[in-house]
C-alpha cells in the first residue's frame, strides 16, 4: 500500500511539473527557438567581425517586436569608445528614403506636385536642365543628371549652401532625355530637398525634424553639418593596406542624398511607422513602394522594390523594400521583408564589408532558410 501511495505521489508530481513547464513561457518552444535564433545571429555577425573587421550596430525586428539589438566594435577606435545601440551613424544614401517621404507629405498638403515642371519649385535651375524635369523623374532616378557632385566640382572643407549647390549643378548637362533611361544620381535627391526648402521656406533639416523626427521621437537623428555635428556620432573608418584609418565625407555636399545621421533604434521607429499611416496615407505609400522593372533600377520613390525568398519552394517570394548607403567611413542597410513583417537594419562605421550578403544571411536565419535552400533568382 505504501509503495502504491509513493508511486501515485510521484506520478502526480511529474504531471504537475509537466503542466508548469507547458505554461511557463521561459520554457516554451518559441522562446527556445528565439534563443537559438539569437545565438545563430551572434555567431554569424562574429564571423563578419573576424573576417571583415565589421563594427557597428544591428537591429532585427519581426511582426513589430525586436528580436535582436546589439552593437559591436568601437565608435572611436583611438579613444576605445564602444559602439552601442544608441550610437549615431551617418546613413549615407538611406537618406533618400526620408526625402521621398518628405516630398510625399508635402504632396498630400498640396505644396508640391510630382508632375509639375521642377522650375516651379526651383526657378534658379537653368532651362537646359529643368525644361523636362519633374519631382517624379527625380525621385525615380530618371533625370539624366550627373551621378555625383564630385563629377562636376572639387569639394571644399566647409558647409555649402543650397544656393551654392544649385550653382554647381547648373554647370552640368543631362546625359539623356529625362524619363527615357535610369541612372542613379545623388543630384536627384539634392534637388528634391531644395524643392522642399523652397515651398516651405524652411531649411530641409527643420522640415525633417518637424514632420518625421519629432513625431516619431527619433531623438538621436538629424542632418549633419560642420556647424551641427552630433556629439555621439561614431567616427568613420576605412580599411587600408596599412591598417584601419579614419575617413569621412564633407557631408554638406550630400544635401538630401546622404546627410542624415541616425541610430538603429531610431530607424526601427521609422520603419514601423511605414507599416501604419503615421507619416503617409495608403495612397502615398503605394507610390513610395511602386518599383520599376530591373532596367529602371527596380526603383520606387527612395526605395528599391524587389522580391525575396520567404522559404522553401513552393512558398511564393515576398516583396522586399530596401535601401542602403555607402560613403567614406560608413555603410548602412535597411531591408523591409514586407510579407513577413521582418526588418533587418545594419549600420557600420567601417568601409567596406559585405553588407548586402550580411543582411540576407541574417534574414535567412530568422526565416529558417538554410544555405542549400537558397534560390538565386531574387535580387536581395
Amino acid at each position: 500500500m505504501a509503495i502504491k501511495k509513493i508511486i501515485g505521489m510521484l506520478c502526480a508530481t511529474a504531471l504537475l511539473i509537466s503542466i508548469i513547464a507547458f505554461y511557463n513561457p521561459t520554457n516554451s518552444k518559441n522562446d527556445t527557438g528565439n534563443s537559438s535564433i539569437s545565438e545563430q545571429i551572434k555567431t554569424k555577425i562574429e564571423g563578419y567581425i573576424k573576417n571583415d573587421d565589421y563594427q557597428g550596430a544591428v537591429l532585427i525586428a519581426k511582426e513589430g517586436k525586436i528580436v535582436f539589438n546589439k552593437a559591436y566594435g568601437f565608435a572611436d577606435r583611438e579613444q576605445k569608445i564602444a559602439n552601442t545601440s544608441q550610437t549615431q551613424f551617418l546613413i549615407g544614401s538611406l537618406t533618400k528614403s526620408f526625402v521621398a517621404v518628405s516630398v510625399l507629405q508635402l504632396v498630400e498638403e498640396g505644396l508640391l506636385d510630382l508632375n509639375a515642371p521642377i522650375q516651379k519649385y526651383i526657378p534658379e535651375l537653368k532651362d537646359e536642365l529643368a525644361k523636362s524635369l519633374t519631382l517624379h523623374l527625380l525621385l525615380k532616378h530618371q533625370s539624366g543628371l550627373a551621378p555625383h557632385l564630385e563629377r562636376i566640382t572639387d569639394f571644399e572643407d566647409k558647409d555649402v549652401s543650397s544656393k551654392e549647390i544649385i550653382e554647381i549643378i547648373n554647370t552640368s548637362s543631362l546625359a539623356f532625355t529625362p524619363g527615357e533611361e535610369y541612372q542613379y544620381s545623388n543630384l536627384n535627391y539634392t534637388l528634391s530637398a531644395i524643392a522642399i526648402e523652397n515651398v516651405t521656406n524652411k531649411p530641409y533639416a527643420q522640415v525633417l525634424q518637424e514632420k518625421t523626427f519629432i513625431p516619431l521621437e527619433m531623438n538621436r537623428s538629424g542632418i549633419e553639418r560642420k556647424s551641427n555635428y552630433p556629439i555621439k556620432r561614431a567616427k568613420g573608418y576605412r580599411k587600408t593596406t596599412f591598417g584601419i584609418k579614419n575617413e569621412e565625407n564633407i557631408v554638406s555636399y550630400a544635401l538630401g542624398s546622404g546627410d542624415i545621421f541616425s541610430t538603429v533604434e531610431d530607424l526601427y521607429k521609422w520603419d514601423q511607422a511605414l507599416y501604419k499611416n503615421t507619416l503617409l496615407s495608403e495612397k502615398s505609400k503605394s507610390l513610395l513602394f511602386d518599383g520599376e522593372n530591373r532596367a529602371f533600377g527596380n526603383y520606387g520613390y527612395g526605395f528599391r522594390i524587389t522580391e525575396y525568398q520567404r522559404g522553401k519552394a513552393p512558398l511564393k517570394n515576398g516583396i522586399l523594400m530596401r535601401h542602403g548607403g555607402t560613403m567614406d567611413g560608413f555603410m548602412s542597410n535597411l531591408h523591409r521583408y514586407s510579407d513577413d513583417k521582418l526588418t533587418v537594419i545594419i549600420l557600420g562605421n567601417i568601409r567596406t564589408f559585405p553588407i548586402r550578403q550580411m543582411t540576407r544571411e541574417l534574414k535567412e536565419i530568422v526565416l529558417g532558410i538554410q544555405p542549400e535552400d537558397r534560390i538565386h533568382s531574387t535580387h536581395e
